[in-house]
Formats: C-alpha cells, sequence, structure tokens
C-alpha cells in the first residue's frame, strides 16, 4: 500500500463446491498520521476509594498504521540521534494495551508523578516525524493524599454530626408530643372535678331558695 493511494474493488470471497460468494467491495486508503494528538488520563479506584492506577489513552485523529510512543517529562525525551527507537522512557511505570494506545499506570507516588505525553507517526517509517499531544500532569503528590485524607476525616465529622442533630430533633419531638399527652390527660383527670364542684353548688342553692 502507498499511502494516500485509494485501492478500489477490494474484496473476499468464499468458494465452496456447489457456490461462489464475493463480498461487497470496499474502498481502502492509508492515511499518514496527523491532525491531533490528545491524552486522556482516568484515575482507577478500588472499592474502598482507594487510588490504584491511572489510564492514560492516546487518540490520533487521522492515520491508518500509527506507531504510539510515550514520554514522561520532556526532560526523557530521546536524543535526536535515537529518534528512530521504539524504546518508551516510561515502560517500566505500567504496561501498555491496545496497540500500545493505552498505558496504565499501576504505580502512582511522588516519584512516578510528572507530566506525560504521547506522540504518534507512521510505522511504516521510522524517520517520519512525530505528532505529539499536550503534556498532562499525572500522579498523585503527598500533598494530595495528605488532602485527600483531611477531606475524608472533614466528611466523616459531619456524617456523624448531621447523625447527632437528626437524633436530638426527633428526641425532641417525641418528648414534646409525650409532654402533650400529659397534659392532655391531666385535664381530663380535672375536668369532672370541676363538674361535680359545679353541681353540688346549684344543689346547694335549689335547697336554700326552698327554705
Amino acid at each position: 500500500m502507498t499511502p494516500r493511494q485509494e485501492m478500489t474493488a477490494t474484496r473476499c470471497q468464499v468458494k465452496t463446491e456447489v457456490q461462489e460468494l464475493m463480498s461487497e467491495p470496499v474502498t481502502l486508503e492509508m492515511v499518514p498520521v496527523g491532525g491531533r494528538v490528545k491524552l486522556e488520563v482516568e484515575y482507577l479506584y478500588s472499592a474502598d476509594s482507594k487510588l490504584v492506577a491511572a489510564k492514560l489513552s492516546c487518540h490520533v485523529s487521522r492515520g491508518t498504521f500509527p506507531y504510539i510512543s510515550w514520554l514522561w517529562n520532556k526532560s526523557s525525551r530521546p536524543s535526536e540521534t535515537h529518534a528512530g527507537s521504539h524504546t518508551d522512557p516510561v515502560l517500566y511505570h505500567g504496561a501498555l494495551d491496545d496497540r500500545r494506545r493505552t498505558l496504565f499506570l499501576t504505580k502512582l507516588g511522588p516519584e512516578e508523578s510528572g507530566y506525560y505525553l504521547c506522540r504518534a507517526r507512521d510505522s511504516y517509517n521510522d524517520s517520519g516525524a512525530w505528532v505529539e499531544s499536550a503534556a498532562v500532569l499525572v500522579g498523585v503528590t503527598e500533598v494530595f493524599l495528605n488532602t485527600i485524607e483531611v477531606v475524608t476525616i472533614v466528611f466523616c465529622c459531619f456524617f456523624f454530626l448531621m447523625l447527632a442533630v437528626g437524633a436530638g430533633c426527633v428526641y425532641k419531638m417525641f418528648d414534646h408530643k409525650h409532654a402533650h399527652s400529659q397534659v392532655a390527660t391531666t385535664n381530663s383527670d380535672v375536668f369532672p372535678l370541676s363538674a361535680q364542684t359545679s353541681h353540688a353548688g346549684r344543689k346547694q342553692d335549689d335547697t336554700l331558695s326552698k327554705n
């Protein structure tokens, strides 16, 4: 194949003793690597919210057969005399997947933190120009870890404080209902006595009026 040369009527066929089948034609074109290279970072956590790895994905907007190379900090870039080397300065930091398009960093600490970038060129041309992504800061520092711990502690304290306030409100609500119930019971007990006193007073008045 030649770059930018279209090869039309590319087909595959299946032939048996009784029939021959052929696919629809597919137009093939080998596009050189170019356009924009974008690096995306995703942090992966365990079930207990512990940072375990970082997933770096390199997206090349154009190119049929790109070769992906990963760099850790600009100072780690190979010299111009080794520009054709397929050695990555960051391989000892993680594992590659998806034809080198994805880099998993399984160790993230202050020593591994830094600016990562990916670059691409045509895999069939070792002297071709690289197309690079923007450098992205990846990893964690001790300050970041301490910040996570502080945020977790503050959140837990706030959660327990809200539980205590809620329990206090519920207790006051039931205590108020209980006090109200006792007042109502006391009033109901007092009312018959006053009614009897009033009845006795009326009876005494009637007796005096008869006399």
